[in-house]
């Protein structure tokens, strides 16, 4: 079996896979019941809120959606920050629902800063909701969720924060925040299997929701109708009037309490140890990063290539010899960036070195120009301290 050193889908524990092997259960009844809600209480402690959070069965893409429809009417304004691909896909969804797009865009691999937000909230007085990427998949660059979310909230916006690539692997007090609507996905830094995804409901959205002009269209990723099931159905299916995906849950279930196994604290740190430990073993190469250190990402990084040398070669040759897959850049850096992942399990020495040595091993034989030897050593430095 390939490692998935891409930025999500990543590995998966043994334990987690097995959980998802076990019998078939029904996704209803009182045992289930209880099931349902200790995973939820268990989301809200990684999510770091109170608020009310609802797993889904579909993607974060879905979700993205979801939070778009419930903050807005259409015709009314909404402002997309845009520093890469995902940043794109708000503004496609939020046109799709015939929001009045505002947009505040970075180059790829550079973050959306306060002063950008500032100005488009001080020249469009009448926006009613912001959408940002806190951690862009396709660059690996973090934008600093501390001044734009307490910002947006003090002009009355509501905020919708995509932490699909960083929730689980990094420090997102969501209450301390003020978010309105978070989300996330199973698959990549809470490191449980694809097909379930997460979103948090601030009580000020549920007080916008409240007032809209309009209710909101659509029922199965509609908000008011997963409350009205959860409470309606509370004893026995509280998912919602529709099927959850049991062996994900089951799987899910698994993988949150190894993160409580072993601590919140500790998994950020360790998330932390092995970005810096990466982008070591990548300068000690000689390769540049795609994104500077202030705002590096935790959980991924994107590495420039050297002249001369063909991303997807790179990558096969990396598959096909090494039994590891690493991501293409998105877009226009599709040959000559690759995006490595290093979230939940992948974010450690046992991932990792293997990873280095292979990058090293296959640049040298497609003639670059690197100092070899050297980036193993540099990442174990940078990874133990």
């Amino acid at each position: 079996m390939k490692k998935l050193m891409i930025p999500g889908p990543t590995e998966v524990s043994a334990k987690a896979r097995e959980k998802m092997a076990l019998p078939m259960q029904p996704h209803y009844g009182a045992e289930w019941a209880k099931f349902y809600f200790e995973i939820v209480e268990k989301l809200k402690r990684v999510f770091q809120t109170e608020n009310d959070l609802f797993p889904v069965a579909a993607t974060s893409s879905a979700l993205m959606e979801m939070a778009i429809s419930h903050a807005i009417v259409p015709g009314e304004e909404i402002l997309i920050c845009i520093n890469g691909f995902f940043g794109e896909r708000f503004e496609e969804i939020a046109s799709s629902l015939r929001a009045r797009v505002v947009t505040a865009r970075s180059d790829y691999g550079r973050p959306i800063t306060a002063a950008q937000v500032r100005r488009a909230l001080d020249e469009h007085p009448k926006i009613k909701a912001l959408a940002v990427v806190h951690n862009e998949t396709s660059t690996g660059a973090v934008s600093d969720l501390s001044e734009i979310v307490p910002m947006a909230r003090s002009r009355g916006v509501l905020t919708i924060v995509d932490c699909v690539s960083s929730m689980g692997g990094v420090d997102i007090p969501v209450d301390k925040l003020g978010m309105d609507f978070c989300l996330t996905g199973s698959q990549k830094a809470i490191g449980a299997p694809p097909g379930v995804a997460f979103i948090s409901v601030s009580d000020r959205a549920w007080e916008s929701i409240a007032k809209r002009r309009e209710p909101v269209v659509g029922w199965y990723l509609n908000l008011n109708i997963l409350k009205k099931y959860r409470e309606k159905w509370r004893d026995w299916h509280p998912h919602g009037p529709n099927t959850a995906p049991v062996s994900l849950y089951l799987a899910l279930d698994q993988t949150l309490d190894e993160i409580f196994a072993e601590g919140l604290p500790q998994r950020f740190a360790r998330h932390t140890r092995a970005r810096d430990g990466f982008r070591a073993a990548m300068r000690a190469m000689g390769l540049p990063l795609f994104v500077e250190d202030p705002y590096a990402s935790k959980t991924l990084t994107g590495v420039c290539l050297p002249p001369g040398i063909d991303g997807a070669a790179l990558r096969q040759r990396i598959s096909d010899r090494h039994d590891i897959l690493v991501a293409g850049g998105l877009g226009a850096t599709a040959n000559t960036v690759v995006r490595v992942g290093h979230m939940a399990l992948t974010a450690s020495a046992e991932f990792l070195l293997p990873t280095i040595k292979a990058i090293e091993a296959e640049l040298l034989c497609l003639g670059a120009r690197i100092e070899e030897g050297v980036a193993a050593a540099a990442f174990k430095k940078a990874f133990s301290s």
